[in-house]
């Protein structure tokens, strides 16, 4: 009766041990899943980081147009014209000389009439009593018929009678033959002659 009082002792101290582990195994579970509950609670309370959106995709490349069309330029190659042994004569066709114009006639200039041009007569008194001398410079035209005009002072003597004295002289006295072109008489203007007054 002892031995099995004994083995019975020791089957309950064996099944309290058994019991003790298993709690002692479930206290220790319970204690850990209390420890990794923070640290769950902890990780859902961090707020998630902002996603990095990735870069927007390149736009799609444009068509580019194709190069205009240019058509290749046509080319006509001209065939060779026959060979011929003909010789041709090319005459040099000198040109014509133009007509030169016929030559101006000479012109032959006016002269004096006689002794139309001798102004003795004109030599005023009182100049000759004063013993005034001096030459003046006349300017005058020649007319188609010989006729004197537009006679004026070119440069004076210095003296205003033997001036004055001069071109009367030369408008009522001188005379003179008109120039002739060939065998036309034409007008000779801008004529210049001095009129010498001298008492020796």
């Amino acid at each position: 009766m002892e031995t099995s009082g004994q083995r019975g002792v020791s089957l309950l101290v064996v099944v309290g041990i058994h019991i003790g582990l298993a709690f002692a195994l479930i206290a220790g579970l319970k204690s850990g899943m209390l420890d990794k509950l923070p640290e769950e609670l902890k990780a859902e309370v961090v707020q998630p980081k902002d996603e990095v959106k990735p870069p927007p995709p390149p736009p799609p490349d444009l068509a580019k147009p194709p190069p205009p069309f240019v058509p290749p330029p046509e080319i006509n190659i001209a065939s060779d014209a026959p060979v011929t042994n003909a010789i041709t004569a090319v005459q040099a066709v000198a040109p014509t000389p133009p007509t030169p114009a016929p030559p101006a006639p000479t012109v032959t200039p006016s002269k004096a009439v006689g002794r139309t041009h001798d102004c003795t007569n004109f030599y005023p008194d009182l100049s000759r009593r004063l013993n005034e001398s001096g030459d003046v410079l006349i300017g005058y035209d020649v007319g188609v018929d010989g006729s004197i005009s537009n006679v004026h002072i070119a440069k004076g003597s210095g003296s205003d009678r033997l001036d004055q004295a001069a071109v009367s002289c030369v408008s009522s006295k001188w005379r003179n033959t008109p120039a002739m072109q060939g065998d036309t008489p034409v007008a000779s203007p801008n004529h210049q002659a001095i009129v010498r007054f001298s008492l020796h």
